[in-house]
């Protein structure tokens, strides 16, 4: 009897013991679960920094402005003055409007947002409202500037030229009233893969 109470005691003390070892398996267990996502952030983390340290791509909504020298519309948004000394035509808090420097037809008005976004490839969903105002801005100054004897606003281009075919990586909405300087300029301001109406962008951003 002795002996069978020793071999209880012993086996439930071994028990015990497996079970306060299982238990403490289990804890670290648990702990090393938790840690595992927060390990992955970190590496996760390191590898964007590490990836923008070497020239990744930035995000369009954390790009700095260029310096001045580097983007010919930034410099005349940061001066107030255009580089031929032409009047600016419209300025507001989101964006300026000027005339082509080489117009493609009777009328030309480039709309600039103050905002340094590089092209149309740039552009986020939230976009879309600035694209919206860009174009009331160059409609409203075109029926300003063309006047009444010009062709009529039905008649007028609105849009973007899209990467790699725009000029300047600087976003600019085209507004143009015909007639056209030639057939080779009206042709590049065709709805075609090279040039996309601002109703269209607008469109195409919102339902993103």
């Amino acid at each position: 009897t002795s002996g069978g109470a020793r071999g209880r005691t012993t086996a439930s003390g071994s028990g015990a013991a497996w079970g306060r070892r299982e238990a403490r398996s289990r804890s670290a267990f648990r702990g090393t679960r938790t840690a595992l996502p927060a390990g992955r952030r970190q590496r996760k983390a390191a590898m964007e920094a590490e990836e923008g340290a070497r020239g990744g791509r930035a995000s369009p909504a954390v790009a700095s402005a260029p310096e001045p020298g580097q983007c010919v519309f930034c410099d005349i948004i940061r001066n107030g003055k255009t580089s031929d000394g032409s009047p600016i035509l419209h300025e507001d808090e989101l964006c300026i409007a000027i005339t082509d420097i080489r117009p493609a037809a009777a009328h030309h008005i480039l709309v600039l947002p103050k905002e340094h976004l590089a092209t149309t490839a740039s552009l986020e969903q939230s976009h879309w409202r600035l694209v919206q105002h860009m174009l009331k801005v160059g409609m409203r100054t075109m029926e300003r500037q063309k006047g009444s004897d010009a062709a009529p606003m039905a008649l007028c281009k609105f849009g973007f030229h899209q990467p790699p075919f725009n000029s300047v990586d600087h976003l600019h909405l085209h507004c143009l009233c015909p007639p056209y300087r030639s057939i080779l300029h009206s042709l590049k301001y065709k709805s075609l893969p090279w040039f996309i109406s601002a109703e269209a962008l607008v469109k195409k951003l919102s339902m993103r």
